[in-house]
């Protein structure tokens, strides 16, 4: 894999805005029976090896969520963060937003309404 027009995850979908990339969540479930473990690497993968800096994450077709999969948003997030990256999580309602909520990580990550919310707060951070 040479490009990110190559990966092809099996969690999201890859859209592609100038320095932003906004990773659409595509599983309903993020629970331990969808292998957590590949989607921490596909955003390993984004961050590492695709140089990925500007990252948001649509959560819209998510309506469950574990601790595991959040154990893996606060992973991507810290790891952006240690490249001066930025991540917006976006999409998020009912059952997913609770669960953020009541963890407090609606404080921790930035979040947005829509991706085009996320991507307008991706390009002010990119200055």
């Amino acid at each position: 894999m040479t490009s990110l027009a190559d990966f092809k995850p099996a969690f999201m979908t890859l859209e592609i805005r100038g320095p932003i990339v906004v990773a659409h969540i595509t599983r309903q479930n993020l629970s331990e029976e969808e292998n957590i473990e590949e989607l921490g690497q596909e955003f390993s993968m984004l961050v590492e090896h695709f140089s990925c800096r500007l990252l948001a994450v649509d959560m819209q077709a998510v309506s469950l969520i574990t601790s595991a999969a959040l154990g893996k948003l606060i992973s991507l997030h810290r790891n952006l963060h240690r490249r001066d990256g930025r991540l917006v999580v976006c999409g998020v309602s009912g059952m997913v937003e609770d669960v953020l909520r009541t963890a407090r990580l609606t404080d921790y990550f930035s979040m947005a309404t829509t991706t085009d919310e996320a991507v307008a707060l991706l390009e002010n951070a990119a200055g």
